[in-house]
């Protein structure tokens, strides 16, 4: 991975690589920004130019040395990656049997010690020791306290890279000590430029792009499974009853899950309306359906249900409860509706 291939994010590249290059390296970064949009990829290639061997420093990370393939594959001694048990289950870095009882979704105050023993010895290979916290708003607060001490006296030649979709989650103290490093959504050519790179045909690659809100996670997901998603939602909120909207809250309640959901139905209901008055949605193959729920739904209940998903959407990026806030979105755009 080289600096350049971090697409869409120049802001951010220019301000970490200027700072490998002037000496002049914080010793933690917030990498805050949308899922999706490359912050851990960004915090792996600051790992690989921290630690490139590469003799040319302007030729760092060059990807092909010892140190970058190294860091590449996750077993570079310099570098470490912190994240919950189940994350870890879930990429497959960890086996069920390595666990002990349920995997937990937290970072925990023994795993954050456990990391500060270990920066407090010189590096073995690189130089410079970096820790990558993903996502460190899954910290919780007594390990948020207990990384808080070594913040305060970092060890020499070390940095901490702090990944979060959700930095307001982290405590007040930890952001302070902190350079904030903001990523926005990518730019929709850019989302493009990746899928064709997968042989996603071009029509394809252009419509999925258009609704994945700048999110190279959401743009290289399964198109079936945004479709079948949307039939779900409508399904549940054209049902008799409430018990299907129930059901899509339990089954979707953890909270990546959720905001998932709600982000969908916001992007949805944005081509209901556009829909409505007469232009073409950005789902192209869901047109006709987005018509046909325009004429049957009144424009004030579109627009009270796109405001409620704004709301649910701030709710759940400040740590709301997933299953209650996607059952507020749900039951309350079935009210709305239902005039």
């Amino acid at each position: 991975m080289r600096w350049e291939e971090i697409a869409g994010q120049d802001r951010a590249v220019r301000l970490l690589k200027g700072a490998l290059a002037r000496g002049q390296v914080h010793h933690a970064y917030l990498l805050a920004g949308p899922e999706g949009v490359g912050k851990e990829l960004l915090a792996r290639t600051f790992a690989q130019a921290a630690n490139c061997e590469a003799e040319d420093a302007s030729a760092r990370p060059c990807g092909v040395c010892g140190a970058c393939r190294a860091i590449e594959r996750g077993n570079f001694p310099d570098v470490s990656f912190h994240m919950p048990q189940a994350e870890l289950l879930a990429r497959g870095l960890v086996s069920r049997a390595d666990l002990e009882g349920a995997p937990s979704k937290e970072i925990r105050v023994d795993e954050i010690r456990a990391l500060a023993r270990r920066l407090s010895f010189a590096a073995l290979r690189g130089r410079r020791k970096v820790a990558i916290v993903t996502p460190a708003d899954a910290m919780n607060e007594r390990a948020q306290n207990t990384l808080l001490k070594t913040l305060e006296e970092p060890p020499p030649a070390t940095t901490f890279l702090l990944v979060s979709a959700n930095p307001d989650a982290l405590l007040p103290t930890i952001r302070s000590r902190c350079a904030r490093v903001q990523l926005g959504p990518a730019p929709e050519e850019a989302l493009v430029a990746r899928l064709l790179r997968d042989k996603i045909p071009e029509a394809e690659a252009r419509e999925r792009a258009a609704r994945a809100q700048g999110s190279f996670s959401r743009a290289l997901a399964a198109q079936g499974e945004w479709r079948e998603l949307l039939h779900q939602i409508e399904a549940a909120l054209a049902a008799p009853d409430e018990r299907a909207a129930l059901d899509l809250a339990e089954a979707c309640g953890e909270r990546d899950a959720a905001l998932e959901v709600v982000e969908a139905v916001h992007a949805w209901t944005r081509d209901v309306l556009v829909a409505q008055a007469g232009g073409d949605p950005e789902l192209r193959e869901l047109g006709e359906t987005a018509r046909e729920i325009g004429a049957r739904v009144s424009t004030p209940a579109l627009l009270g249900q796109a405001g409620l998903c704004a709301d649910v959407i701030e709710a759940l990026r400040q740590n709301g409860n997933g299953r209650l806030q996607l059952e507020r979105l749900l039951i309350g755009s079935r009210e709305l509706r239902r005039g």
